[in-house]
């Protein structure tokens, strides 16, 4: 694990997740996404105490714990540090648990509670220990140290995801956009609105920035090569457009329709996967019905969906 610049003030740890480092003058620095709670936030803070690096902010870009993680031992470590947040993101920032909630639907089972747990290595934060200091809003500049920092809004891969732009001119766009490799192995997007990701998309030719960095990618990007990144994210959205409209010639259950995509697209299946696909097809279906292109039906007692009847 090393600290490596990329311009000016602005530094990353590559990672499963990338951590942004922004280092002021004084040595005081920014954090973007800590990772996963456990050994990378031990090595993360042994890197910062050997350069005598202080951890005084952390933005979140969302939620999910492979990107907030490590915020308890980062905040353990450093006391001082302002852990910020977006609004949508807050909520489940300072409850870890909600997270399994809303994938279920309804209260987690153990089983799904144990098994995230043991991957994710989810922290049980102390109630000493505050998980987010400040909101944060897309739109914002704000002002840390005498720096700016431009908050994006990134959403679509969840509610609250807002990405960073530093001063230098490197921006975070975490978890909004999945490189051509990874969607030619694994061609789904995990998402919580698919209008919310078209939107963010096309948004990111207006964004002022000369270096883009994906929360999971282990190179940095130009933006002529971010927007080509986009655009085989966009690709990705249409096919999932296909696959479903496909699936929905005939009626279909939420069930069925997830078999049929897993199938399609030959995706890995288990009980927690189960519960991320769906929530990304409900993103699907969800948009769908609000274009008008599917209907839904109820038939003894149970929920179909279909094309809409012209």
């Amino acid at each position: 694990m090393k600290l490596r610049n990329i311009k000016g003030n602005t530094h990353l740890i590559k990672g499963g997740t990338n951590t942004g480092v922004y280092i002021f003058e004084n040595n005081d620095a920014l954090l973007v996404d800590t990772g996963l709670a456990g050994k990378r936030q031990d090595d993360m803070i042994a890197i910062f105490k050997e350069n005598k690096i202080s951890i005084k902010y952390i933005i979140n870009t969302h939620e999910h714990e492979d990107h907030i993680g490590g915020n308890y031992q980062i905040k353990k470590a450093f006391p001082d540090a302002k852990i910020y947040s977006s609004p949508a993101s807050r909520v489940y920032a300072e409850n870890p648990y909600h997270y399994m909630d809303y994938l279920t639907g309804g209260t987690r089972s153990k089983y799904l509670e144990k098994t995230i747990e043991d991957y994710l290595g989810i922290a049980r934060p102390s109630e000493d220990i505050k998980m987010v200091d400040e909101t944060v809003y897309p739109g914002q500049v704000l002002n840390l140290s005498g720096h700016d920092f431009r908050i994006v809004n990134c959403c679509g891969h969840t509610e609250g995801s807002i990405g960073v732009v530093t001063d230098d001119g490197v921006f975070f766009i975490s978890d909004l956009l999945i490189t051509k490799n990874s969607l030619d192995k694994f061609d789904f997007l995990f998402m919580h609105s698919y209008s919310g990701q078209m939107e963010s998309l096309d948004r990111l030719r207006l964004v002022d920035f000369e270096i883009g960095v994906l929360g999971h990618s282990r190179s940095t990007y130009s933006k002529r090569e971010v927007l080509e990144i986009a655009n085989e994210n966009h690709k990705a959205l249409m096919r999932m457009i296909s696959v479903v409209l496909e699936a929905m010639e005939d009626k279909i259950t939420m069930d069925e329709l997830e078999k049929f995509v897993a199938d399609r697209n030959k995706l890995p299946f288990s009980y927690v996967a189960y519960m991320i696909y769906r929530n990304a097809l409900n993103a699907v279906v969800s948009y769908l019905l609000d274009e008008d292109v599917i209907e839904f039906l109820v038939e003894d007692n149970r929920l179909y969906y279909k094309l809409k009847d012209k």
